[in-house]
């Protein structure tokens, strides 16, 4: 039976990415949705930790950059430079750079933003649209050139909800 007691709640998501080559700070998929990231419509949590495991071996940084609206930003490839227009549309919560440090198990690497990370963003708080329980994220690549799996990347979103 599972525990209705706990105000935490992990949730993991598996972008789709492209296979060909990434460039750096190109973005890795398109807007994805963080589903029932709060509770109730226009809900707040706390996100307090993101881990990312990769199918592949080696580890490049990435800024994993969440918002409130589901919102398209620049595309899967596209070097990120979103308008301003898109951005204020987006309702940004905040961002977090997951660095090159990680657990390299072969040919699985773990990243963890906390305590990898010396001057860490988290935790902050997000929220939802008023008519949604969900957030979106996108990722930029900040290491140097990469190639994926098409859902070689899953994104583990700690959360305290309220």
């Amino acid at each position: 039976m599972p525990n209705s007691l706990s105000n935490y709640k992990i949730i993991d998501v598996t972008p789709t990415l492209r296979t060909d080559e990434y460039a750096q700070n190109d973005i890795l998929f398109n807007a994805t949705e963080i589903p029932n990231a709060v509770l109730g419509g226009s809900g707040c949590a706390e996100l307090i930790n993101i881990t990312v495991t990769s199918d592949k071996a080696g580890w490049k940084a990435l800024d994993v950059i969440i918002f409130e609206n589901n919102q398209s930003l620049d595309a899967a490839g596209d070097p990120f430079a979103i308008t301003s227009a898109d951005g204020k549309a987006a309702g940004m919560l905040g961002w977090i750079r997951l660095e090159s440090g990680e657990l390299d198990c072969g040919n699985f690497t773990f990243s963890n933003a906390v305590p990898a990370v010396a001057e860490t963003q988290l935790p902050f708080l997000i929220q939802a649209a008023s008519d949604s329980t969900s957030c979106y994220f996108v990722a930029v690549l900040r290491g140097t050139a990469e190639t994926y799996g098409a859902d070689d990347l899953t994104f583990r979103f700690h959360i305290k909800q309220k």
